[in-house]
């Protein structure tokens, strides 16, 4: 089974049972029951492996009630999140699979992304923007951007051009990270999946991607090595970080003023899987008259926002519960704005905004850029 890799760290959670990844665990917020909680589900892992513990249905909703956002990792030495993904492996292989997670993951292998888009309308965004074909450096856009907010990538690369910086993009070519397919347990589609992409990437000789995404970025760059135990070929940036070097090495100034209140999100794949903390701040710290305001929860300690790990696909009312307190902290700072740089995040907040009929807004930070350039 895929667990006994880890099975020095069950049984090291097991003896210890300090119990600090459930304090701010945002599913054990829910349910307040141990099942729910990362030590709960490792505790779970020892009793499958010791042959205690049976595959079921029942233990299918519990480890698949999880948004992996490494809240647990974050307050332990342990492979939290990497445990409970493996234990969603086991379930898949073992026959147990949740119909929302399946449904996606036939999306992702039929369309090339999980929402069952027709590939052919995946790049209308780029008409007209400028790319270079020839370029070693890829724009790699991600399904949720390229179908659910377009207009913002149209922004970012609008930017970016207006800048000379032309970079590669694949166009329908692109296809899907595989993020949701490892994060929900379906290995042996995502490591085809990893071999395609990357056939792909080596075929336009790339040397560096570039994302939007955090998903894609934390797959691009630690999933993809993990799975392929050496160091990635390719070298993986998000925006964010791309934004921040411009910034550093005076190319990309701000020259008019706002007098806007905004309050940074800080994604769970974008801070505590990729340690990207300071640089999204940098960027706002340096846009005239801009008030920054941080949550209570911030940085590494930043609340999910409900909808990772498959959370979203599965189980939306749990995932709207979560992301409802991440609004109403937001809300508490006074703040214009939640700014961000996640599809993902992005789409939970308009969401839940929009159902808790909140004067909060969302804002991409290309789209806070484009007011002060």
């Amino acid at each position: 089974m895929h667990i006994e890799k880890y099975i020095e760290d069950i049984y090291t959670c097991n003896r210890s049972r300090c119990g600090f990844c459930r304090e701010e665990c945002p599913t054990f917020g829910e349910f307040r029951f141990e099942a729910y909680s990362c030590r709960g589900r490792i505790q779970i892992a020892r009793g499958i492996i010791e042959k205690k513990v049976q595959f079921s249905k029942n233990l299918l909703e519990a480890i698949n009630i999880c948004t992996t956002c490494g809240y647990c990792e974050y307050k332990c030495a342990l492979h939290n999140v990497e445990i409970i993904e493996a234990l969603r492996a086991d379930l898949i292989e073992n026959g147990f699979r949740n119909r929302d997670h399946e449904k996606a993951k036939n999306f992702i292998l039929k369309s090339g992304n999980p929402i069952n888009q027709p590939r052919s309308s995946r790049a209308k965004w780029a008409e007209n923007l400028e790319f270079d074909n020839n370029s070693s450096e890829l724009f790699f856009a991600g399904c949720i951007y390229s179908y659910m907010y377009p207009e913002r990538l149209k922004k970012m690369i609008t930017i970016l051009n207006k800048l000379g910086i032309k970079f590669n993009y694949l166009g329908e070519e692109e296809n899907c990270c595989g993020d949701l397919l490892y994060t929900t347990g379906y290995w042996n589609e995502f490591n085809q999946l990893k071999i395609e992409n990357e056939k792909l990437f080596k075929s336009k000789n790339i040397k560096k991607i570039i994302t939007p995404c955090p998903g894609c970025a934390k797959t691009l760059l630690k999933t993809y090595s993990e799975q392929s135990n050496k160091k990635s070929e390719f070298e993986v940036v998000h925006i964010i970080q791309y934004l921040d070097q411009l910034i550093q090495e005076g190319k990309l100034r701000f020259k008019k003023e706002t007098n806007l209140k905004v309050t940074w999100h800080d994604p769970c794949d974008l801070s505590r899987h990729l340690k990207i903390i300071e640089e999204p701040r940098r960027i706002l710290n340096s846009i005239p008259s801009l008030k920054l305001i941080e949550m209570e929860h911030n940085k590494y300690n930043s609340k999910c926002c409900g909808a990772g790990g498959g959370m979203l696909n599965a189980y939306a009312d749990i995932s709207m519960d979560i992301a409802e307190k991440r609004l109403r902290e937001a809300e508490q700072t006074g703040a214009d704005y939640i700014v961000t740089s996640c599809p993902t995040c992005e789409s939970t907040f308009e969401k839940i905004i929009r159902y808790e009929d909140s004067e909060m807004k969302i804002l991409n930070i290309f789209e806070l850029i484009e007011m002060v350039i």
